[in-house]
């Protein structure tokens, strides 16, 4: 039952201060930032692993999107899934499109729609890449043991399916 202001006889709830909301969310603060802080890092390791290729951070992002995928998907659900508005994801994809790391077809049912797709230029720097994202992980992970990863991962799906996020089995 909340607090009641003292002396005001009416049974009005007290007002919490910024200082209680700050202490109740403490920690779900911390593992927020956490989580951004994190994904920024890797990101900015991997980006310097492969500046040479020439692409943005929000470009990396729509193309290892679509790869992963490995259907087509709409600029839609590539923005939904990105997070990024669909006139800036229009941009992305032009310019991907230009340097041939993507393509754009006719969705078979949906007139107006075209699914995008990776090109065979992403195979032929798999290995650069994949090796620039062991790096940077390996990076990330120094003084981790295998079952505290394992253990990590475990924790984070769960949080994942308690948000309604499915389980992947492609990450």
């Amino acid at each position: 039952m909340p607090s009641r202001k003292a002396g005001t006889g009416r049974g009005r709830a007290r007002k919490r201060t910024t200082e209680e909301w700050q202490k109740e969310l403490e920690n779900g603060t911390k593992l927020s930032w956490l989580f951004l802080d994190l994904h920024r890092l890797v990101s900015k390791d991997f980006d310097g692993r492969v500046q040479d290729l020439g692409l943005t951070r929000s470009q990396w992002r729509v193309l290892f999107a679509v790869h992963r995928t490995k259907g087509g998907m709409s600029q839609t659900e590539l923005a939904d899934l990105t997070e990024v508005e669909k006139a800036p994801m229009g941009k992305i994809l032009d310019r991907l499109e230009n340097r041939g790391w993507i393509i754009r077809r006719k969705h078979p049912t949906d007139r107006r729609a075209r699914l995008v797709y990776a090109t065979s230029k992403i195979d032929k720097h798999a290995e650069r890449l994949a090796q620039a994202a062991k790096a940077a992980f390996a990076q990330m992970l120094q003084g981790v043991r295998q079952k505290e990863l394992k253990d990590l991962i475990a924790r984070l799906e769960k949080l994942k399916r308690n948000l309604g996020g499915a389980d992947d089995q492609a990450s």
